[in-house]
């Protein structure tokens, strides 16, 4: 059986990769082998290793990494342990191909370490185009440390190709995101009322998940401030989740627990929601705001308005039922209005189809894990302009 190394960091690049490693789970051709380590192993943001726990993959390391703090050097420094103990991992474990996920610290580490060990990368979410943040510079150098690419649209295709690349090696997979919400029990939303101890009676309420952004580190306590007043004024009940661990998120955290919310009594902070209250809760949401991807990638599919507030996310393909706003709260109250309360807009949103995809991406990437020759000719890149 061909071994299968996925690596995870963080409860996002989990959750999204999880359909891809249960049907690697399910292949009688493939064998799962993870890797968790990042905030995973953090309790200040939910010890999520308790619920990867709970799914009984083959968990064969824990690489405790993550140096949490507000400065550059905590996450390039994470970046490093990780790299470090892949490595040793990787010396003593035969693994005959390594998925490396998006964006983040374990995508470069896990493409570095295979194409030093001579180990062939695929690399999911390739191809994807973000801008202000480090996340997207570390997307294509991924791409060119990578073997396979797993894109979820065809523009993003497109631009593996003018990249250099080998269209043989190209797919164009959709977003694993549309499983995740497809595959998940559906729970009441009185059960999550209850579960989560919401005791708001309006229909609508707002999720915030807000991340602070690298190229903006020190005005990360401003932008999160201009949020939460908005929040506050607009007085609709609001379910803040608890940011990244990027740079920033400490004073962001801050930010929260000093804000003196005086109109909007119905704001809940959670740091980390279990899986299913949390695609649950989503599915009963009125609006998202913030900068998450989910705003992009999973929202059409429930046919969500969103708010993003920033440049974050500005530049991904999007299904037209997204209002970018800049970190002003007067701007950001303006959307949320027009996104509940503007009958055509709202209209409109409900008829959004989603351009990452209709589903069924977990099975298409792992046919493709089971059929691929790991050979020379994957191993050996060519750069074809």
């Amino acid at each position: 059986m061909r071994k299968i190394l996925f690596v995870t960091g963080i409860r996002s690049d989990y959750f999204i990769q999880r359909p891809i490693i249960e049907e690697v789970y399910k292949s009688k051709k493939l064998k799962e082998v993870l890797i968790i380590t990042g905030v995973h192993l953090k309790k200040k943001f939910g010890y999520t290793f308790n619920e990867i726990k709970k799914d009984k993959y083959n968990v064969k390391k824990v690489i405790n990494n993550i140096r949490i703090g507000d400065n550059h050097y905590s996450r390039a420094k994470s970046a490093s342990l990780l790299f470090d103990g892949l490595v040793d991992f990787l010396k003593k474990n035969k693994v005959d191909l390594i998925v490396s996920p998006y964006d983040r610290e374990e995508s470069i580490a896990a493409a570095l370490a295979g194409a030093y060990l001579n180990i062939p990368v695929a690399h999911l979410g390739a191809g994807d185009r973000t801008r202000v943040n480090i996340d997207g510079v570390i997307r294509h150098s991924v791409s060119k440390l990578s073997n396979l690419f797993f894109c979820f649209t065809k523009k993003n295709a497109e631009r593996i190709l003018k990249l250099g690349e080998e269209k043989w090696r190209v797919y164009n997979t959709g977003h694993v995101a549309v499983d995740r919400y497809k595959k998940t029990r559906r729970i009441p939303f009185w059960q999550i009322k209850k579960d989560l101890k919401l005791t708001f009676s309006d229909k609508r309420f707002i999720v915030l998940i807000q991340h602070p952004v690298s190229n903006w580190v020190n005005s990360s306590r401003k932008h999160f401030k201009e949020t939460l007043k908005a929040v506050d004024k607009i007085e609709i009940p609001t379910i803040i989740i608890k940011s990244n661990s990027d740079p920033g998120s400490n004073a962001m955290y801050e930010v929260y627990k000093k804000f003196n919310f005086k109109k909007n009594k119905n704001i809940f902070y959670f740091e980390n929601l279990e899986e299913q209250l949390f695609v649950n809760l989503m599915k009963n949401a009125s609006l998202l705001i913030g900068n998450s991807s989910m705003g992009v990638l999973e929202s059409p599919t429930l046919k969500m308005p969103v708010v993003n507030i920033g440049l974050r996310q500005k530049d991904r393909e999007n299904a037209g039922n997204i209002l970018f706003v800049d970190h002003d709260y007067k701007k950001i109250m303006s959307a949320i209005n027009k996104s509940l309360f503007n009958f055509n807009y709202m209209r409109k949103i409900k008829s959004i189809s989603n351009p990452y995809g209709k589903g069924n991406t977990a099975k298409k990437i792992a046919k493709i894990l089971e059929k691929v020759d790991i050979d020379s000719r994957l191993l050996n890149k060519k750069i074809i302009y």
